[in-house]
């Protein structure tokens, strides 16, 4: 079921290498193994991890359409396989992984330029089918969804039909397949990685001036901290990453003291400590924890730079950022998830130059980028790379020959990213 807004609502506004087949249309992929790459460009979508560690891309947006069609990558082979396609297409919707392996999308947006959707589905692994089930209490677009430690699913606010956000959650239980009202938070609230489910099972929502805590035991709210957090702004299209020692990273977001700013929620004292800030400001950004417990955030938007390729990390245990190998294609809006292994893969999202991305990156981690210097750089002069996404100034060219950035030794690094490029030949 979807609403209309009766009011005028604007239209919601590269791949690597450009197929030169003509294959199947953009929604309309071959059955089997696609290749290393999405069978269609994507965005707007939630790219969701099952438990046997696939990961499932369902929906979203190629740039002309939305999309009900959906597949799976396999990280063994690092191949994608069409399966079962969404019943009702959709964009800007949630998605999450239940305890019993199945995945519920709610929300979104529909294949009209305007509308919400109350319609939630389940994806079924074992027979790669969608089903629909009972409907939201209301229509939800970009609503925030989280798996609660008792199994069932928390989804809280979003937009409505007319862009309003909304202050209203409500309660999937999968056992009886039913939603159920729940008390309203306090602030709006919204985004997929905007919430995470703490150790003591409160879920901590991070989006709008006002952080706030859902206790799944009583059903009631509270706020986390002071309004606007210690950065003292507003945060959306940031990250909330929760680390191994339970704390909180928040990093980025529109505003411009967002962009620029890192904080860190500690659910002990319920308080926000400002960290170091990254070295790029940054929204639409990804971020993933990795296997050693730092967390990577790569690429996103920033209005003086445009889509980004840098990525860096933070190190809970000294507080600081690295940066690390950038992406071989700029993106915003990507998915981002920790595959089997260590790995990170990174699929999806646009940028400025190719519009909607098919193509994938996998991230391989290692230790940090170690920037190059001029001496390591053969006598290198005037303004150079150093091979870690940032600018050595070696001085004076006094007339001689400059390095040019392909002529420039890069830095050392350990770890490594690699790009499957999209559409495939079929």
């Amino acid at each position: 079921m979807h609403r209309f807004s009766k009011s005028f609502i604007a239209a919601i506004l590269f791949t690597a290498v450009f197929s030169c087949s003509s294959g199947p249309a953009a929604d309309e992929p071959v059955s089997g193994q696609v290749g290393q790459a999405l069978s269609t460009p994507r965005r707007l979508l939630p790219f969701v991890q099952l438990a046997d560690g696939r990961v499932l891309a369902a929906g979203g947006h190629d740039g002309t359409r939305t999309l009900s069609s959906s597949e799976l990558f396999e990280p063994a082979t690092g191949l994608w396989t069409v399966t079962g396609s969404l019943k009702v297409a959709r964009r800007n919707h949630a998605a999450v992984t239940l305890a019993d392996g199945r995945v519920l999308g709610v929300g979104g947006s529909p294949q009209q330029l305007i509308g919400a959707l109350s319609s939630a589905e389940l994806f079924e692994p074992a027979t790669g089918e969608w089903k629909l089930v009972a409907p939201m209490t209301m229509p939800r677009v970009d609503p925030t969804a989280v798996l609660l430690a008792d199994g069932r699913v928390l989804v809280v606010g979003g937009a409505d039909v007319d862009r309003r956000q909304l202050r209203s959650a409500e309660l999937f239980d999968p056992a009886t397949g039913t939603w159920t009202p729940t008390e309203a938070p306090g602030w709006g609230h919204g985004g997929a990685q905007a919430a995470v489910v703490l150790a003591d099972g409160r879920a901590l929502f991070v989006s709008g001036m006002q952080a706030e805590l859902y206790e799944p035991s009583t059903g009631h709210w509270t706020k986390a901290g002071s309004v606007g957090g210690a950065a003292g702004t507003h945060r959306s299209d940031h990250t909330v990453t929760r680390l191994a020692d339970g704390r909180v990273l928040v990093v980025g977001g529109s505003t411009s003291r967002a962009a620029e700013t890192a904080e860190l929620f500690d659910p002990a004292t319920d308080t926000w400590t400002l960290v170091a800030p990254p070295h790029m400001p940054r929204e639409s950004h990804g971020a993933v924890l990795t296997e050693d417990g730092a967390v990577l955030v790569v690429g996103g938007y920033h209005g003086s730079s445009g889509t980004l390729a840098s990525a860096e990390r933070f190190d809970p245990a000294t507080g600081t950022w690295s940066m690390v190998t950038a992406l071989q294609v700029p993106r915003r809006g990507g998915g981002v998830v920790r595959l089997p292994g260590g790995e990170v893969l990174l699929v999806g999202g646009f940028n400025d130059a190719g519009g909607t991305l098919a193509s994938v990156e996998r991230y391989v981690p290692g230790r940090a980028c170690v920037p190059a210097t001029c001496a390591a750089q053969g006598g290198a002069c005037g303004v150079v790379p150093d091979g870690c996404g940032g600018l050595l100034d070696c001085g004076p060219c006094d007339g001689g020959p400059q390095c040019a950035p392909e002529g420039c030794a890069a830095g050392a690094q350990a770890d490594a990213s690699v790009l499957s490029r999209g559409p495939v030949e079929r």
